[in-house]
């Protein structure tokens, strides 16, 4: 026997968002308030006696043998309708979701999906699958829609959940089934499974050029050659009556909480000026796509916004790596951009290069400069990332390949010969879909070659490893050693992983060398405790930077003038500074620094680096300039958002947002060093510590 229960509509904020439209022809309450399902549903599960646990149950053939067994148990008592109901209890350890079959008709149509759950928290998606073509026949593609709230819950606490409309050819799929994976330690309920006939067409699969293809229309994009439909990766429009108090919402955030000084007055107004649009939105894609182009406008190494929308595997393959550079051999070929530096290749893989090597240079995208095509993804590519100084385009280059294999056209490159010294009179455009499909890429790292016998290899596989040693082109009398790494998670954990290794590759330095070579060209930043760490080589202990938290200066554009600043160093000193230097620093050690793309705690400890006794920067420019920290939201339905907040000050009064470190020497990559092997920047650092060495 039920228990009666009433709808109710919440408007309720939760985490980042709650409170969607109900959008769907779903089920409802009768006056005893019992759960009855849609008069119009194709489908409808209650997990009472039709239910058989062991038949309606879809495990796929690659699935993990620990996953075998069923992540869930029928449970008797109150329910939403009937009286039995799932009780959901993923293996966090291992990562099982439960998959629940879902009779639909032998027909191409669009459905929307609805479901209730209680307790806990649920990834939950419906999913359409096809059986293995015949040979030489394409693979057909997952059809993946996520559900979301829709604003509906009931007195003891069931949550409606629903999705976009989505295609279902119910007469070639394999299985439609309901994918649904619990987040909470003790598990969650799930009833009333209903599938609906929607208006919108159905949609098969579409086979597209490149992003940008009018043959996608409005509603999808093409990702990896074909057109991708948006809403099946968002959650439902908000209604009419929602969508306002939604926008408010996200403005209030924004302008509570994002950034600091410079990020606040430049980008902060253009993001907030897109949201204002989402209160016409029309379509759940324009809705949601447009809250995301909103926060990539924020300019912002460490905001993003993430949904489930695009995550599609890679279908072909690049092995190679990009980094900003002097095409000194092709200039006469193609002259240097105005704005932009040249795009070289640092390094390529033995396969699956596209006949791409060292030194070749890429000169256009779809016939845009690569950074201006990277530049036009924005409104669409939901991984878009850049540095928060203007000047850096370094995040950009570091993801070219990917980039292009996933939305470009064509591309072309200026092919360049190591014996001749001389580059090709005219560039070769590749076609994106002659590219080798599958197969691995090398990794990129911004590393033309490495300098220690102890070294990731061919692969550029640096990680969260830790190499150092003497430097391969240096000798025992000359004594320079080196530290190659990319993460500072120290975690605060002072002999931990990370913090360890520079610790002992640091007592290695002091006792035996004369120079040393750090090598962070791939900088992930981390915890401050290792930044720190780093600094206590080469200068004596300094409060450099404070660090401003957004909960007692919400809303505020930080210091107007360097006095400001400076009151609010003195303030913040004794609680919320960075620390660097140590007193057993060496102030006769030269020790060189080379960056390339770093922020946010690889910008801290360059920062900190910079100015200190016979310590010297090498690189292309700047580092990002995410001198901030950054909170986390999740929503249901694949939506999380990561939003900068606060600023750093110095001790001269200036806020550092959005101003990377510039080296001391800025040395950009020269192809016709490339194309023979040589390592620019690691050559003029060397030719520096050579001219230092401690006595």
């Amino acid at each position: 026997m039920t228990t009666p229960k009433r709808a109710a509509v919440t408007l309720a904020v939760a985490g980042a968002f709650l409170g969607a439209p109900r959008l769907v022809a779903a089920g409802d309450f009768d006056t005893a308030g019992n759960f009855q399902p849609s008069a119009d549903a194709v489908a409808f599960v209650d997990f009472g006696d039709g239910f058989d646990p062991e038949e309606d149950r879809f495990v796929p053939a690659d699935v993990e043998p620990l996953c075998l067994e069923p992540a869930f148990t029928v449970e008797e008592g109150p329910a939403l309708t009937g009286d039995r109901y799932l009780h959901i209890q993923s293996d966090i350890l291992n990562g099982c979701a439960e998959r629940l079959l879902v009779e639909v008709p032998k027909v191409a149509a669009s459905y929307t999906a609805s479901l209730w759950v209680r307790h806990g928290g649920v990834d939950a998606q419906m999913t359409v699958v096809f059986p293995e073509p015949a040979e030489g026949e394409p693979a057909r593609e997952i059809v993946v829609a996520k559900l979301a709230p829709t604003g509906r819950v009931t007195s003891d606490g069931w949550v409606e959940l629903a999705s976009n409309a989505f295609p279902v050819d119910g007469k070639g799929a394999e299985a439609v089934y309901l994918r649904v994976y619990d987040y909470d330690s003790v598990g969650s309920d799930i009833d009333a499974l209903e599938l609906h006939p929607d208006d919108a067409p159905y949609v098969d699969e579409v086979a597209c050029r490149g992003v940008g293809d009018p043959v996608c229309g409005e509603e999808s994009v093409c990702i990896h050659r074909k057109c991708r439909l948006g809403r099946l990766g968002v959650p439902p429009l908000p209604s009419d009556a929602l969508r306002d108090s939604m926008v408010d919402m996200m403005r209030s955030q924004l302008e509570i909480f994002f950034g600091g000084r410079k990020t606040r007055l430049e980008d902060l107004p253009v993001a907030l000026a897109k949201l204002e649009t989402l209160r016409n939105a029309k379509t759940a894609w324009a809705f949601w796509n447009g809250w995301g182009h909103a926060n990539r406008l924020l300019h912002d190494w460490h905001t993003s916004a993430s949904s489930a929308f695009g995550n599609v595997d890679r279908t072909r393959t690049l092995s190679a790596c990009f980094i900003e550079g002097d095409a000194d051999l092709s200039q006469t070929v193609w002259p240097k951009h105005p704005v932009y530096h040249d795009l070289l290749v640092s390094h390529a893989g033995a396969e699956n290069n596209a006949g791409l090597r060292q030194g070749d240079r890429l000169v256009a995208v779809d016939g845009l400069h690569p950074f201006e095509w990277v530049q036009s993804l924005r409104e669409v590519e939901w991984g878009f990332w850049q540095a928060c100084d203007s000047d850096v385009y370094a995040e950009f280059a570091e993801r070219m390949r990917n980039l292009i294999t996933k939305y470009a056209e064509t591309f072309s490159v200026i092919h360049c010969d190591a014996l001749a010294g001389t580059c090709d009179d005219v560039p070769e455009t590749i076609r994106v879909e002659d590219l080798p499909q599958g197969g691995g890429q090398v990794r990129c790292d911004n590393r033309p070659a490495y300098h220690l016998a102890d070294s990731p290899g061919s692969n550029h596989g640096v990680g969260f490893n830790f190499y150092s040693g003497l430097v391969l082109e240096s000798n025992p009398q000359e004594a320079i050693y080196s530290l190659l790494w990319d993460t500072l998670y120290g975690g605060g954990d002072p002999n931990g992983y990370v913090n360890g290794n520079i610790k002992a590759a640091y007592d290695v330095f002091r006792q035996n060398a004369r120079g040393v070579i750090l090598d962070h060209r791939a900088g992930n930043g981390g915890t401050l405790d290792a930044a720190e760490l780093v600094t206590t080589l080469v200068r004596p202990p300094e409060q450099v930077l404070v660090f401003t938290s957004p909960i007692e200066f919400g809303g505020w554009n930080g210091p107007t003038n360097p006095l400001e600043g400076v009151a609010i160093f003195d303030a913040f000193k004794s609680s919320a500074a960075m620390n660097a230097g140590a007193s057993n620093y060496d102030p006769d050690l030269p020790v060189a620094l080379l960056i390339h793309r770093d922020g946010s705690a690889s910008d801290f400890m360059p920062y900190a680096m910079k100015g200190a006794p016979k310590t010297r920067l090498f690189g292309p420019g700047p580092t990002a300039g995410a001198f901030s920290t950054y909170y986390n939201f999740s929503y249901w339905g694949g939506i999380s958002f990561q939003m900068a907040s606060g600023d750093s000050i110095g001790a001269d009064g200036l806020p550092t947002i959005g101003y990377g470190v510039v080296p001391d020497e800025i040395v950009l990559p020269k192809q016709s060093d490339l194309v023979v092997g040589k390592d620019t920047i690691f050559e003029a650092a060397l030719a520096w510590v050579r001219t230092e060495l401690k006595p």
